[in-house]
């Protein structure tokens, strides 16, 4: 799904442009990931929440914050850094994410109540366990906390993730509104602007779009589920009325038309009528052939002796 984000307020140089060094072009946004010279973000990999892949992530000192790193690659492009040029012309950029997504799939896969670093141990990305410091972090609305507070044990509740996600979807629906963006089905122009003369977008497109946002960070089954939540039209549905109601059925359908004539006539045993009627028109044929032939010569005359 194609999304707008606002522009960078902060761009972080290499002090090292040399073309020899590995160097990136990123623009990272966000106050938190401010830094100095001891303190720097950590671009790491953790476990994308929907697909299950290794996925760039960028943590602020302290891991208060964590963002997604978003990469835009074109052929043929290269950056000017200072006086050198830099062949690889990819452009990494971060965005916000709340954490709660990337932790959502441990908390579903744990069976019971666990310490939240527990839960998110990882062998194959032991770095998930700094999710645990990040700042503001409610589990509780997706999870119910067991035991003592101090011992931060949860265990995941369906029923509150489903309204936790219902209100991210209602949130997504408000910026899309704000922005403008069109939602509706049919390719468009990114710069195109809605005309008042045109039919307002129902709210279920509005919800239809946002929930595709969503569901990018959400594995397909509790996508489902949040669909259902949502009161979303089944798409598999929409697609069987489609299939139903294809060109190729009413092709069929116009074909077996033609055909049902020819076989009735077929299967149809043959009456004195039908019989004369077939003889009728096959002597018309025969007289209309004799009348153009009247006054040509046979063409074996042609070939007697003379």
């Amino acid at each position: 799904m194609p999304r707008t984000k606002s522009l960078p307020k902060k761009c972080i140089k290499t002090a090292n442009s040399h073309p020899g060094t590995n160097t990136w072009v990123f623009l990272m946004k966000g106050d938190n990931l401010n830094s100095t010279d001891d303190d720097v973000p950590d671009v790491i990999k953790l476990r994308h929440p929907a697909t299950n892949q290794p996925a760039m992530f960028v943590f602020s000192p302290g891991n208060v914050t964590v963002q997604e790193v978003l990469t835009f690659d074109e052929n043929k492009r290269s950056w000017f850094i200072d006086d050198n040029v830099k062949s690889d012309g990819k452009l990494h950029l971060s965005t916000p994410i709340d954490p709660i997504f990337l932790i959502l799939p441990y908390l579903r896969k744990s069976q019971q109540a666990q310490p939240l670093e527990q839960c998110l141990w990882d062998e194959d990305f032991p770095e998930m366990t700094r999710l645990t410091q990040c700042q503001n972090l409610k589990l509780t609305l997706v999870a119910e906390r067991k035991g003592d507070e101090s011992l931060q044990a949860y265990k995941f509740n369906e029923e509150k993730a489903l309204i936790w996600l219902h209100k991210k979807v209602e949130r997504v629906v408000e910026v899309l509104k704000q922005k403008g963006i069109h939602v509706s089905q049919g390719a468009i122009s990114a710069t195109y602007v809605k005309s008042t003369m045109l039919e307002t977008v129902s709210e279920i497109e509005y919800l239809k779009y946002a929930h595709g946002i969503v569901s990018e960070y959400l594995q397909e089954d509790i996508s489902k589920k949040l669909a259902q939540h949502l009161n979303l039209p089944d798409e598999t549905e929409n697609k069987k009325r489609k299939l139903s109601n294809s060109p190729e059925d009413t092709v069929v359908e116009k074909k077996s038309k033609k055909e049902t004539p020819e076989k009735e006539s077929v299967l149809k045993p043959k009456t004195p009528e039908s019989i004369k009627e077939k003889k009728a028109t096959v002597s018309k044929k025969e007289l209309a052939r004799q009348k153009a032939a009247t006054g040509s010569k046979n063409i074996t005359s042609f070939f007697k002796k003379k």
